[in-house]
């Protein structure tokens, strides 16, 4: 009987502990998808959940939100996160501000990376022949820019031909800790381009080297 308790014991110790191990991944898995005052929309192991301040979520509470950061409590331990982004250090700094956004090549070769745009998460490809920030339809309605009310005033050139898109105004274009506030977009009708095109409206606006295969960005000092 003694052995048979013992064994349950040990069962149970190691239930526990996977659970526990299961639960800290799922906290480890958050992804920052939209920030708003006192407010942030979550992704955990794919759920989409809201967070509110002061409100706690499976297990996750909401300390503070802005447009640019959430700081979130699991189990006592308070974390600041930037959308799309793991955990970041307790407060930005000159120093910080002085290190570059590095973004590496996918396996197409393709500088891909999550930014925000006008505080929505959002993948952004790196595209130094594009004039303009460009984007789809789809991806400017999944970021709630009204372009249907405006005329179509730009042709541009793509790999599907010719397109007459709109003209935009962005609030904020953020990549890392660069952030580039009032940039000029165009919104394109259908499904091209993919990615939204990060081009020239936000790219003249940082020193872009290249380090390997690396690139790295930093804000320019005005």
């Amino acid at each position: 009987m003694i052995r048979c308790r013992k064994r349950l014991l040990a069962l149970l110790s190691c239930c526990l502990l996977a659970f526990a191990l299961n639960t800290t991944a799922q906290a480890r898995s958050l992804v920052i998808q939209a920030l708003f005052n006192d407010m942030a929309v979550v992704s955990i192991d794919g759920a989409r959940i809201t967070l509110r301040k002061g409100k706690t979520v499976r297990g996750l509470t909401l300390i503070r939100a802005d447009s640019h950061e959430a700081v979130i409590d699991y189990q006592g331990t308070r974390k600041r996160y930037t959308l799309g982004g793991q955990p970041i250090r307790s407060a930005y700094s000159r120093a910080d501000a002085a290190e570059p956004v590095n973004v590496w090549p996918d396996a197409r070769g393709l500088y891909t990376a999550t930014g925000a745009i006008n505080g929505i998460a959002t993948e952004m490809l790196i595209d130094t022949g594009a004039s303009v920030v460009a984007m789809n339809s789809e991806h400017a309605r999944t970021l709630g820019i009204d372009y249907e009310s405006l005329r179509p005033d730009i042709s541009v050139e793509t790999a599907s031909g010719q397109l007459v898109g709109s003209t935009v105004s962005l609030n904020s274009v953020r990549l890392g800790h660069i952030i580039i506030r009032d940039v000029r977009a165009v919104v394109l009708p259908g499904q091209h381009p993919r990615h939204v095109l990060l081009g020239a409206t936000f790219l003249q606006h940082v020193d872009m080297r290249r380090k390997d295969a690396v690139i790295q960005l930093r804000p320019k000092p005005y």
